[in-house]
């Protein structure tokens, strides 16, 4: 996929929040999408919720032995305790089992296992579909639409990243309350993406 942020979208982003125009030049905007299913990216965000990269990637890999092909009948082919024999908490193992259920075939969720099947839906759709269930937070939701599907009106006013790197961008005394995120970020609709990906960028050349 080619870089959702084209010089268009930058321009467009610049004229709508100009205080934002000397850090959007100097930033490296890139990012290129993934095109991830929902339920492989799901799965692979709760293995990663909370550990370190590393521990994370020896965790996926061991999971992945276990698995085989990542499809949710081969999740629900195995019992929650066999989940945890790879390093899974017993929350994480509860959780992976909640996303393969609502994905399997009679499960809520069977018609949107495709990216195709969710091109019509807007991002407050999806993250309003995703959250339903349990294990599947908002950031999980915002991670999936921004770097699987490129989305540019994502807005994740609660990730600690992005709040600190708003209050670098506008110069705050103190890291904003997502809360006051949202309120700053009112200009940026609806190409919040750009806003939250440069508040990444931002905290990233600390």
């Amino acid at each position: 996929m080619a870089n959702i942020f084209t010089k268009r979208t930058l321009e467009k982003f610049s004229k709508q929040v100009p205080e934002l125009e000397g850090a959007l030049k100097k930033a490296n905007m890139k990012l290129e999408p993934t095109m991830q299913s929902p339920f492989e990216m799901l799965i692979r965000s709760i293995i990663y919720q909370q550990l370190a990269y590393k521990a994370a990637r020896t965790i996926l890999d061991r999971f992945m032995g276990l698995i085989g092909r990542l499809t949710p009948s081969r999740v629900l082919a195995k019992t929650q305790e066999e989940l945890r024999s790879v390093g899974l908490s017993r929350q994480k193992a509860s959780y992976i089992h909640n996303v393969a259920e609502a994905f399997s075939k009679g499960g809520s969720l069977w018609k949107y296992r495709t990216i195709e099947s969710l091109s019509n839906l807007s991002s407050k759709e999806i993250s309003e579909m995703f959250t339903q269930i349990k294990g599947v937070g908002e950031w999980t939701t915002q991670m999936y639409l921004i770097f699987s599907l490129g989305r540019l009106d994502v807005l994740s006013a609660g990730d600690l990243g992005v709040r600190k790197g708003v209050m670098k961008l506008y110069g705050l005394d103190k890291i904003p309350t997502q809360k006051e995120v949202e309120k700053i970020a009112e200009p940026w609709s609806p190409l919040e993406t750009v806003g939250t990906y440069l508040a990444w960028r931002a905290v990233d050349e600390d």
